[in-house]
């Protein structure tokens, strides 16, 4: 056994056929259901909808049953790693781009509203407390 295939202990108990699946998304950095989305355009040469996907996935989600085209995906995309020729732009998975220093400015920005948003109806909640003249803010009140 390769030292990539090793399993620790419940792994063990998880069927081949679902340990390759799982392998492919870790190897590809995607999931399981994408996996499954890859596999059936590469066997078929075109785009499923969700809910083609979908009704092979449950089967493999609650059954283990993983469909021959995408156990073929899986032992290929695992032979092109163990080889060193895997090329996951060529299997359609496109590397998440950085973020701009304009979108950080932009999130940093919208963390400021939210924060200074919470403040100020923390500091209504507190006055609109003081005037109601509340002695017990949170239950239970005795």
């Amino acid at each position: 056994m390769k030292q990539k295939d090793r399993r620790y202990f419940d792994e063990k108990d998880i069927p081949d056929d679902v340990w390759s699946v799982l392998r492919t998304a870790s190897v590809l950095n995607v999931g399981e259901f994408r996996v499954f989305q890859l596999a059936h355009k590469e066997w078929y040469a075109e785009e499923a909808d969700e809910k083609t996907i979908e009704r092979f996935f449950t089967q493999y989600m609650f059954n283990e049953i993983v469909p021959l085209w995408v156990r073929h995906f899986c032992q290929k995309v695992l032979r092109l790693e163990d080889e060193g020729m895997l090329d996951p732009a060529a299997l359609g998975i496109v590397s998440p781009q950085q973020a701009s220093r304009e979108q950080k400015w932009r999130g940093v920005e919208a963390t400021f509203w939210i924060f200074g948003s919470l403040l100020i109806l923390i500091f209504i909640a507190e006055i609109a407390s003081r005037i109601s003249e509340l002695a017990c803010r949170f239950p239970p009140c005795g």
